[in-house]
Parts: structure tokens; C-alpha cells; sequence
């Protein structure tokens, strides 16, 4: 199929140019009857304006795209800390935005970065094949994957060794002697998915573990303790808890400790990414690091050899245990 222009999509959606142009990039400014039509015609070609980009670009933009899921997350503003460490050094601007874990949002987000000619992408992509990396493959623009794995092994990533990740927990846990385990998962991701696999493959006992899924923030975390006191008896019998986001678990322990219930002596816990604030909680966390802003530097330090050599980089970041005073 011929690829499609501006003109195209603006001749078919009975619209000008300008219209297509606001629709991706300032929506809000389009009647949503018109949106949706021209939305609908950029969908069914997947256009992106990256022909415009190429034809407009005479030099390089020495700005760097960056997609992450949560601007609220300690561990992605660390990711971004890093990041900006390496760009500032090599003179490039960054772009920060935040797709708010929804892939729409995601799309959306590249086709913006596309149009505004950034000479790369760092993208923390929701799903291990999504139409995001599609449209920057297309686009010829540079992009390392962060935080994720993606299906095809020709792009670049930067990403957690999760499973191992969830063994070094399950280890730590085997070596404590406790009435029940709980773990607490949050948004449905592939690092999270690696994490509870690596965890059940190595945990002495999975029969009687007890699994909590969508608890998604620090506050989620602090409402979620009494309902484990009331389903799980927590205040009662000696428990492990492994959360899969430190966010979460911090929330956690002010809960308990708010309730006066010991920490480790009645529940035990342990997070995963080692923010910075895990370190000075209430009782400073117990976790699994994952070296949070050097990734952010790799993965700068990549997209930048990608865009000059075109050498296609896969790193596994090794996490280890970081033993502090809740588990």
C-alpha cells in the first residue's frame, strides 16, 4: 500500500490539513464529531507524519522523546532522573510525557514525538508488542524499549531481569518461618507477570499462597490492610507480604504501623525497585533493586549509540536484595 500524506487523510475525511494536524497533535481543539472521522481514517492507514518530519528535517533536533507509564511513580521519575543525566551531558532536550498506562494514550504520544521530529524515542511501552513501536519502526526513528521486553529481538530494550527478581524474593521468604504469604500485584504488565513467575518458581510453598491483584498505588496499599486483617487475619497470624511495587508496599507499612501491628515481628515485608523513599519509610523496606537511575542511563546511553551506529542493543539489568528493617 502507497504510503499515505497529510493530503491524503485530509482529502478523505473531507477536511483541511490543518484539522488532521490538530487532531494529532492538540485534539481537544477539534468538534469530536470531526475527530472521530479523521481519527478513524488515521487509524485504518496507521499514518503517522513522519514523511513530513523527514521532509522538514535539515538537521538534527537534539531532542530525545520520552514515554513513560505514571508521572507519579517515584520509580519513573528515577528512570527519568537517569535519562536526563546522560542527554544533558550530550547537549539533547528531553520531552517527557506520561501515557498513563493506557495504550491509546501511548499511540497517541508517538505520533505526537514523530511529528515534532525528535531524533529518538526512550519508550516505556505497556505491552511487549504494541502499535507504538510500530509507527516509530515505520517512521525510521531510533527507539529503545525501557522497563519491558519486546517480542521482536531487532529492537533495543532496557529491562529489569524480573524473574530472577521475583527469585531473590521468594529466597529471602524461604528463609523465614511464617503462619501464611501473601503477594500483591498491581497494573496487569509483563514485568509484574515475570516477577510472580520467577517468585512461584522458587517459593518452598505455593499451595497456600494468597495472591492480591490490582493494588496500584501508595494509597491503595495503606486502604488494602484492613481487609487483610478482616479476610487474612493478619494481626493474628505471622505473615510475608511480597508487593511488586515499593510504591505500594511503603503504603502498606504506614497502615500497619498507624495500627500498631509489628513490623517485622507480626507481618514481614518486602517491595521491589528500591526507590529512594524506600530506604526512609516508617520502617525503611526491605526490597529488590533494580539499579532504578543507572537504567535510566543505559537506556540514554543506547538510544544515543542506536542513533549513530544503528547497533541494536538487549540489556538485562541484574537486581539484587537490599535487606533493611521490615522483612
Amino acid at each position: 500500500m502507497k504510503v499515505k500524506t497529510i493530503d491524503d487523510i485530509a482529502r478523505e475525511a473531507g477536511v483541511s490539513k490543518a484539522t488532521v494536524s490538530r487532531v494529532l497533535s492538540h485534539p481537544e481543539l477539534v468538534r469530536p464529531q470531526t475527530q472521530e472521522r479523521v481519527q478513524r481514517i488515521i487509524d485504518k492507514y496507521s499514518y503517522s507524519p513522519n514523511h513530513l518530519a523527514q521532509g522538514l528535517a535539515g538537521t538534527p533536533t537534539k531532542t530525545i522523546g520520552v514515554v513513560i507509564d505514571e508521572l507519579s511513580n517515584f520509580f519513573f521519575i528515577e528512570v527519568a532522573e537517569g535519562i536526563d543525566r546522560i542527554l544533558s551531558t550530550h547537549q539533547y532536550s528531553m520531552l517527557l510525557c506520561s501515557s498513563k498506562w493506557i495504550e491509546e494514550e501511548e499511540t497517541r504520544l508517538v505520533q505526537s514525538l514523530i511529528a515534532s521530529r525528535v531524533d529518538g524515542v526512550l519508550l516505556a511501552s505497556i505491552k511487549p508488542q504494541s502499535k507504538s513501536m510500530e509507527l516509530l519502526t515505520r517512521a525510521n526513528i531510533p527507539f529503545v524499549v525501557i522497563n519491558c521486553i519486546p517480542d521482536d529481538p531487532s529492537i533495543s530494550f532496557v529491562c529489569c531481569d524480573n524473574k530472577k527478581g521475583g527469585h531473590l524474593a521468594a529466597l529471602h521468604i524461604n528463609n523465614h518461618t511464617r503462619d501464611q504469604t501473601i503477594i500483591i500485584t498491581g497494573f496487569a504488565h509483563q514485568t509484574i507477570e515475570d516477577r510472580l513467575e520467577g517468585f512461584k518458581g522458587k517459593l518452598d510453598n505455593t499451595e497456600t499462597l494468597i495472591h492480591y491483584t490490582q493494588v496500584e498505588t501508595q494509597q491503595d496499599g495503606y486502604n488494602l490492610v484492613p481487609t487483610l486483617i478482616k479476610e487474612q487475619e493478619i494481626d493474628r497470624k505471622t505473615t510475608f507480604l511480597f508487593v511488586t511495587n515499593d510504591n505500594v508496599a511503603i503504603g502498606i507499612i504506614n497502615a500497619l504501623t498507624a495500627l500498631k501491628i509489628p513490623i517485622p515481628e507480626q507481618v514481614a515485608v518486602i517491595g521491589y525497585d528500591n526507590i529512594r523513599i524506600s530506604s526512609i519509610a516508617r520502617v525503611p523496606l526491605t526490597t529488590i533493586s533494580q539499579s532504578i537511575t543507572e537504567s535510566g542511563e543505559i537506556a540514554a546511553k543506547n538510544l544515543l549509540k542506536l542513533i549513530t551506529t544503528k547497533e541494536t542493543t538487549h540489556t538485562l539489568i541484574e537486581p539484587f536484595l537490599v535487606q533493611r528493617e521490615s522483612g
